[in-house]
């Protein structure tokens, strides 16, 4: 019987994808209930695409979910973060459905995790069952509904990828009864000068321009005509929408026209994770970061390797008094669009060559396709080849520390300019004994007020670590164990009507790097959930009725340790 699946599985995975596209009644729905959308797939998240649908389910935990397909279960992970508890299941027809955030197993999936937990003795795992040893039905229950992870409120989260490289799809294109007639929204079109003598309105920086209008058809209520010089480039802020719900979503496809010639066109039907990251180049970072708005630009910048375009030439030069009319159409998948249509007046203006700054600047030209590196006194940065989405001048300077420090502050260029990759930044301290290099770490601010942990690996004085931000660097010391905080349990507790043990934990600096709970000095699952800050262990065989010792050992990043014991009767 195995052979046989496995047969048929290599044959019709080797199906060309356009026939896989429109394949629209081999999956079943994986929830019983209707389908409505918080997330779209393709939609703007921070660093990433949304790689598939959140599905709501109700505002509650324990809905079941259902194996769209025939197939069998090829990875299970658990973890505090991201997906939470997932469960992905390889189909015949090459592809694999993924399920994010679930509460928990059925009770199969369930014991094999369990057992491999205790075995490890941790709550993080992962799992690859062999091909076929897990085999599930279409419309098997496989587990249910939950908040697990990175999730802001319940829901499942579902994907539908290609087995062979990895690269969610959007589910949409196999037929799930998600309703939508509705048009999609557009806010604002910007308009950008792209060098340094280009210009909107006689300024060299960026103009927003707010939409007006309903029901797909928009217009910019200008006072006057725009004008501009030089190299110009676009961007718009649109959301898509559908029936029954008031989220926003992501569109499936942008367009712009230039004297009715299709000059820039994206869109989204799948994409690689390795990518996602390319999101910070696709939109105005800076822009993001200082408003929080997320504008699509509709031009590319070189270091930008995103495969979602169609033509990207979105950039127009502007002279000699010439009118030009644009226009942005936008779609979902649904075929709802809406348009924004506008012109621009060329004109040649007299500007004011720009004056420097009487403020002296350490700047450094730094290519985005070369390595790159900046070595100052006490402070050594690489930033590897492709890490930049353009040619950058970098500006550094350093300022005084603060009383959370124990360096000053160097400060690496800015954080409105993203990074595709990690670079390398390592400081040198000669005054910190070996005690605080123990104790010691590297951190990053913007403002000088908040901090945040970055880690640090010692070599000699230098203390360096692999970091994806720029921004304000120092050295700072986390003496501090982590805090440990009962919730239920305390010392001679009566625990013989309660169904956990649950405790919460903190850390001021370093992070929380491990923990361990023991009853009666035996190890026992711990479940964490990272968002929460809180540790809990629901009563299993492991504990029978008696009196028994609970202890927890937590330990931070830089081995602080705090721990917490009390005696209980179950």
């Amino acid at each position: 019987m195995n052979r046989l699946f496995l047969i048929s599985f290599l044959i019709i995975s080797t199906l060309p994808s356009f026939s896989q596209k429109v394949i629209k009644d081999y999956f079943r729905s994986p929830l019983d209930i209707p389908l409505y959308l918080s997330g779209n797939f393709g939609e703007l998240r921070s660093n990433h695409f949304h790689a598939g649908l959140d599905i709501k389910t109700q505002g509650v935990e324990g809905q079941k979910v259902h194996a769209i397909a025939d197939g069998y279960v090829s990875r299970i992970k658990v973890s505090p973060y991201g997906y939470g508890n997932a469960l992905y299941i390889t189909h015949l027809n090459g592809f694999t459905s993924v399920y994010g955030h679930l509460q928990k197993y059925n009770d199969v999936i369930k014991r094999t995790v369990k057992d491999h937990q205790y075995k490890k003795e941790q709550f993080e795992v992962e799992l690859f069952p062999a091909p076929f040893t897990m085999q599930v039905k279409r419309g098997d229950i496989i587990a249910y509904t939950g908040n697990s992870g990175g999730s802001g409120g319940p829901h499942l989260h579902f994907e539908i990828r290609k087995t062979a490289n990895e690269h969610p799809m959007n589910p949409l294109f196999f037929g799930f009864d998600v309703k939508d007639n509705v048009k999609p929204d557009i806010y604002a079109v910007t308009i950008y000068p792209l060098n340094d003598t280009s210009y909107v309105n006689g300024k060299n920086r960026s103009q927003r321009f707010i939409a007006r209008g309903s029901y797909g058809r928009y217009a910019l209520p200008l006072k006057s005509q725009i004008k501009v010089q030089g190299e110009i480039g676009f961007g718009i802020e649109t959301v898509d929408r559908m029936s029954g719900t008031s989220n926003s979503y992501g569109l499936h496809n942008i367009k712009l026209q230039h004297n009715d010639k299709v000059i820039f066109e994206q869109q989204i039907d799948e994409f690689a994770f390795h990518e996602g990251r390319y999101i910070n180049s696709h939109v105005d970072f800076k822009s993001f970061r200082k408003t929080g708005r997320r504008i699509q630009k509709s031009f590319v910048q070189d270091g930008n390797r995103l495969r979602i375009y169609k033509m990207k030439e979105g950039q127009i030069t502007c002279s000699n008094g010439v009118e030009h009319s644009l226009k942005y159409t936008v779609r979902d998948l649904k075929g709802n669009s809406s348009s924004v249509q506008f012109a621009i007046q060329s004109v040649d203006f007299k500007v004011q060559p720009n004056l420097l700054s009487k403020e002296e600047k350490d700047i450094t030209f730094m290519p985005c396709n070369q390595r790159n590196t900046l070595m100052r006194a006490n402070v050594l940065l690489d930033i590897p080849e492709d890490v930049l989405y353009e040619d950058t001048y970098f500006e550094f300077k350093e300022t005084e520390g603060t009383s959370k420090t124990m360096s000053p502050v160097y400060w690496l260029h800015n954080h409105f300019t993203p990074m595709h990759k990690k670079m390398t930044v390592a400081i040198k301290a000669r005054n910190l004994t070996p005690q605080q290099k123990g104790k010691a770490l590297i951190v990053s601010t913007i403002d000088k007020m908040s901090w945040y942990a970055e880690g640090g690996t010692w070599n000699g004085d230098n203390i360096s670590v692999r970091t994806r931000s720029f921004g304000g660097y120092a050295i700072a010391l986390d003496t501090v164990a982590p805090r440990i905080t009962p919730i239920n349990i305390y010392n001679n507790a009566n625990m013989s009507r309660k169904w956990s043990i649950s405790i919460k934990i903190t850390d001021n600096l370093s992070g929380i790097k491990k923990y361990r709970g023991t009853v009666d000095g035996k190890w026992i699952l711990m479940a964490y959930d990272a968002k929460n800050r809180k540790l809990s262990y629901y009563f299993d065989e492991k504990v029978t009725t008696g009196d028994h010792i609970f202890r927890i050992v937590v330990t931070d990043e830089v081995g602080n340790i705090a721990s917490y014991e009390a005696d209980f009767v179950r």
